[in-house]
């Protein structure tokens, strides 16, 4: 089914921040959600099974309409701007993709809506395991998508940073970021032998191969390629995993950065201008030179990139190391599987079994961030020794002793101002300066023994990104309870996609 194009509709010449509107009307309709645990026939005949953990309560409503829509809304206004339509627009009675599963008030069809810029038709289904989905409906002429479709499942909500997030990432697949959105507007080329594969898909339009130049340091890329691996929902309709982990149109969780490289994809369709100066710093492979994109992250068990992709797996607390932008404490995904990998996935010559745990990784092995291990504000009964705050960033520690536990990696207090650092210890009042290359050792309270390796300034004092920066906003309680916060139930995500 191809997205609907509302025609003979003006724009305005000037440029203003993008409008988007929320209709919800499901939401307030229980025959059109999980109120109770049982069988639900919907008004369009179709049948869902309910359970206790996908009802949806009041409070996990006004979570989604008060904190993380808005939240996530707010995060594209600030970045991209349209050419606002002149008067109401009404939407079709027909072809419009998965909106026709949604509830679409009658006046939407004949008064039409007015004062927006992109209508999101929003609900709150059980969809087997996927956090949420999304889908482009509507398009004007000129390509730019007015109307879509998101829904979200009521076990995984919550008001948690992740997932205003994954409502922002759910935005962006109906603004347009997707395989289909950017043939439309000859954005692509398929480039061949690229780490033993036959092909991949890359986004080669100029922003785009501007932006991909810039931050990897490769000026010979062809573009920014785009994801192989994972279901229908996570093929090509997403940055390629393995190259950009974290970015906020890469397909696995944390959605964290809304980088220039999404910017410059938004700029390139021509129906969006974008505010550079919104770009969050992407960390993953940024200035990592044009090898990590073009050979196997881990050859022969040995990687140039160590503090990307990990060769070791330890137990208990010496087995938690830093993730890749410091901002956590995880474990090592290298694992055993059951049968050789095809050649492009060898990384080890003694063992072609051995890899990583994701698809999308190209199964190449790195730090997973485990559950409430965040440095900025984990549970800090989780991985002693850490120091939790809104400046903690974590550290590589070598033979670290507290409370007579050994551990590894290390959540520090930082101080950063004109290029130097300065870090504090858990229950140390002691400031130490800690210069790229040297080593800083806690002492008194509970340590006994061990340092850390003093990182690159850039590594630890950068801005967070805009999720972790700017607190997601605070709704009035109601009755019911939220969701837990959910670190990796984005694996196996849907993408609906209806466009031309």
């Amino acid at each position: 089914m191809q997205a609907y194009t509302v025609a003979s509709q003006g724009v305005e010449s000037e440029w203003a921040p993008i409008r988007i509107k929320v209709s919800a009307k499901d939401m307030d309709d229980p025959s059109r959600h999980c109120t109770a645990v049982g069988e639900v026939s919907m008004p369009d005949g179709s049948k869902v099974k309910c359970e206790g953990k996908d009802l949806l309560t009041e409070a996990k409503k006004d979570i989604v309409l008060k904190q993380l829509l808005p939240a996530a809304i707010k995060l594209h206004a600030e970045r991209l701007s349209v050419r606002p339509v002149k008067g109401p627009i009404r939407m079709p009675y027909t072809d419009i993709g998965e909106c026709s599963s949604f509830t679409i008030p009658s006046w939407h069809h004949t008064i039409g809506v007015s004062g927006a810029d992109l209508i999101l038709y929003v609900n709150a289904l059980p969809a087997n395991g996927t956090v949420a989905w999304a889908s482009l409906c509507v398009t004007l002429e000129d390509g730019r998508p007015y109307a879509g479709a998101v829904n979200f499942d009521p076990q995984y909500i919550g008001a948690t940073d992740q997932n205003v997030s994954t409502a922002a990432h759910e935005i962006g697949h109906v603004l347009g970021f997707s395989f289909n959105h950017f043939s439309r507007f000859n954005m692509l080329s398929k480039v061949s032998n690229v780490r033993g594969k036959e092909n991949v898909w890359v986004v080669s339009s100029p922003k785009v191969k501007a932006a991909t130049w810039q931050h990897y340091n490769c000026p010979t890329l062809e573009g920014m390629e785009l994801e192989d691996g994972g279901g229908e929902g996570a093929k090509l309709n997403h940055w390629k995993e393995r190259n950009a982990r974290g970015e906020l149109m890469s397909p696995g969780e944390p959605y964290m950065y809304y980088s220039a490289l999404t910017l410059a994809a938004f700029e390139d369709m021509g129906v969006y201008k974008v505010n550079d100066g919104m770009a969050d710093p992407l960390r993953w492979g940024k200035n990592y030179g044009c090898g990590l994109l073009e050979n196997k992250c881990i050859v022969n068990g040995r990687t140039d990139y160590s503090d990307m992709y990990c060769l070791v797996v330890k137990k208990g607390q010496q087995g938690q190391l830093c993730t890749h932008d410091r901002l956590s404490l995880g474990i090592c995904g290298l694992m055993d599987h059951l049968r050789p990998f095809p050649p492009e996935y060898q990384y080890f010559d003694y063992d072609p079994t051995s890899g990583g745990d994701s698809e999308l990784m190209d199964y190449c092995p790195y730090v997973t961030g485990l559950e409430a291990s965040g440095c900025i504000n984990g549970n800090p009964d989780t991985f002693p020794g850490s120091f939790i705050g809104p400046r903690s960033r974590c550290v590589r520690g070598r033979m670290l002793e507290f409370d007579r536990q050994v551990i590894s990696d290390v959540c520090v207090n930082t101080q950063c101002s004109e290029g130097k650092l300065r870090v504090q210890f858990l229950g140390n009042d002691t400031w130490h300066d800690c210069n790229e290359g040297t080593t800083a050792a806690p002492s008194g309270g509970k340590w006994s023994g061990g340092s850390i390796r003093c990182p690159r300034y850039a590594d630890v004092c950068t801005d967070l990104p805009s999720f972790l920066a700017r607190p997601t906003p605070v709704v009035a309680p109601t009755t019911g309870g939220g969701a837990k916060p959910c670190r990796h139930c984005g694996r196996g995500r849907r993408l609906n996609q209806h466009e031309s």
